[in-house]
């Protein structure tokens, strides 16, 4: 499997952003992008589809306490402007696009909780559902997901990198793993 993983560099008041520090020690060709609409744009307008298989996109939640498992994509721009002071602030990220989009590197694993691990169906209205929904849109046969990564403080990034690769290699088994794994704790 040819994974490209992309974390966001500086934003507001956060100056070392753990997607910065954690996509290169995955292991996988990785890319820092801005944190910017166009600088988003750009790098999907630039990027070869035979180039990878999945693109794991992380982004940093600066108020979640566990790695949270994003799996849908909303057609929306929310209120905050990018770091160059942009954005189409409460439009639609495509006038006239789905206005939900599902991951599809989730999609072969039933939602659980552990201590490091939820999963949510709301990205957000900032660049990291941006770049899930462009993602989604640009790249429809691929595998393509997004996690929100707690602080370092929170959980320290030596136990967020197990946990991700973990999450990685049971997104891409694409149920080769027995039910049961999977459900080992199931979400009410």
């Amino acid at each position: 499997m040819r994974w490209l993983v992309t974390g966001y560099g500086p934003f507001e008041n956060i100056e070392r952003n753990i997607t910065g520090s954690i996509a290169p020690k995955l292991g996988e060709r990785y890319a820092i992008l801005e944190v910017a609409y166009a600088a988003v744009d750009d790098f999907i307008a630039d990027l070869d589809p035979n180039s990878f298989d999945a693109w794991l996109a992380l982004g940093h939640a600066n108020n979640s306490k566990k790695i949270r498992v994003e799996t849908r994509a909303r057609n929306v721009i929310g209120p905050r402007p990018d770091v160059r002071g942009e954005g189409r602030l409460g439009f639609p990220i495509r006038e006239g696009g789905p206005s939900e989009i599902a991951s599809t590197l989730w999609s072969s694993i039933a939602p659980f909780e552990d201590e490091l691990i939820i999963f949510t169906d709301d990205a957000g209205g900032y660049l990291c559902n941006y770049v899930l929904y462009r993602a989604l849109e640009a790249f429809p046969e691929k595998l393509v997901g997004f996690l929100h990564l707690p602080p370092r403080q929170i959980i320290a990034i030596r136990n967020q990198i197990p946990a991700i690769r973990s999450l990685m290699d049971l997104a891409t088994s694409r149920g080769q793993r027995k039910r049961g794994e999977l459900n080992a704790h199931p979400v009410d």
